[in-house]
């Protein structure tokens, strides 16, 4: 077994609280990815984990068993971190050996371990290599297999493609993808990009001020988002937010009464009725705004778009067209809305016709 369950977890340094009666689990064999802003408290948690950084009040578990007094290198865990810590003057061969040294693994046995994982992670061509002698992406792999070849249960990642460039980064997150589904170990992974944990995570973990705000597979992420700081930071763009007293009465009369803000996604808003759904078209809300600014993407194009009463939204277009930054009319359907209170949560099943619309975006 390696799940992980983090029960009333508390982490403060002197009268400054970073993590506050942390509730949380982490499934065996899962893909989990703790993600949000810079000083969240993801980090810390992953090293609170790790047992890098000890907890102020409950409990961890890992594997059923009570760590919180039990010392790092006892947990069955392997850690890699943004700056891969590899030891300069030795070889591939040997940064990947000195971890088997230590634990006096025979010397046949931790070569039979060594060649296996190089083979696994593309470096057998490399292990008489330093590592000033490989690039970036080498690097990352040779952190990876010397946290491999101690075959833990659990893996820890803290912003570990961080330092890579964006094509490199695309091709890691594959690669580390692949390599989840080859060793069926519980991996956790820290990032504040939502485009790793979007396209990584099994299960994602939304944390803001060492608070959990969502903690939901990526689809359901993505379509269900539980409040505003969800719906804005997991997208690009995030969510159209609007206050609805500055909305048009037709939107205005959709909205449950204790609704305070409305949402919906770029992408599902049409300049069209004809790319709308044609039993759909009828309850269309129209937007009148004037396209202020145009960002081009290939295959899609983003458009800033001005409401009136000062709101402003973004529009995802996925065709080739290039429209005139000029006055137009835009649609959504009542299906993609999502209404918050004065709390920004997310309101649900509040009255039949916000009901009507959470059953209509399920289904979507």
């Amino acid at each position: 077994m390696s799940s992980i369950v983090l029960e009333n977890v508390e982490k403060k340094y002197g009268d400054k609280s970073i993590i506050d009666d942390l509730n949380l689990t982490i499934e065996s064999g899962s893909f989990t990815v703790l993600v949000g802003p810079s000083g969240c408290g993801k980090s810390t948690t992953l090293r609170m984990i790790a047992g890098l950084e000890e907890n102020t009040g409950g409990t961890i578990y890992i594997g059923g068993q009570n760590m919180n007094k039990v010392e790092p290198g006892k947990r069955n865990l392997a850690m890699v971190f943004q700056n891969y810590a590899l030891y300069p003057t030795m070889t591939v061969f040997q940064n990947i050996e000195y971890g088997l040294k230590n634990n006096k693994v025979p010397k046949a046995e931790r070569k039979r371990l060594i060649e296996d994982i190089a083979d696994t992670v593309g470096l057998t061509k490399h292990l008489q290599k330093k590592p000033e002698f490989l690039s970036g992406g080498e690097r990352q792999r040779l952190a990876l297999a010397r946290a491999m070849v101690k075959k833990p249960a659990i893996f820890l990642m803290d912003e570990p493609l961080s330092n890579l460039d964006a094509k490199l980064r695309q091709q890691m997150r594959a690669e580390l993808i692949e390599l989840h589904k080859k060793l069926g170990a519980t991996f956790v992974y820290v990032t504040h990009d939502q485009v790793e944990a979007m396209s990584m995570g099994t299960k994602i973990v939304l944390m803001d001020g060492g608070k959990i705000m969502q903690e939901d597979t990526p689809h359901h992420m993505y379509q269900q988002p539980k409040n505003i700081f969800s719906s804005k930071f997991i997208g690009t763009p995030a969510m159209n937010i609007m206050e609805l007293q500055n909305c048009p009465n037709a939107l205005q009369q959709l909205a449950p009464k204790e609704a305070r803000y409305v949402g919906f996604r770029p992408e599902k808003v049409k300049f069209s009725l004809d790319a709308i759904e044609p039993a759909a078209r009828s309850s269309a809300i129209a937007l009148e705004g004037v396209l202020t600014a145009r960002e081009i993407l290939g295959a899609e194009i983003i458009y800033k778009a001005e409401l009136d009463r000062n709101q402003t939204i973004a529009v995802k277009c996925f065709d080739s067209l290039e429209r005139d930054l000029s006055k137009t009319t835009m649609y959504v359907e009542p299906a993609h809305l999502a209404f918050f209170d004065n709390s920004e949560q997310r309101i649900y099943g509040a009255n039949a016709a916000a009901k009507s619309i959470e059953l209509s975006s399920e289904r979507s």
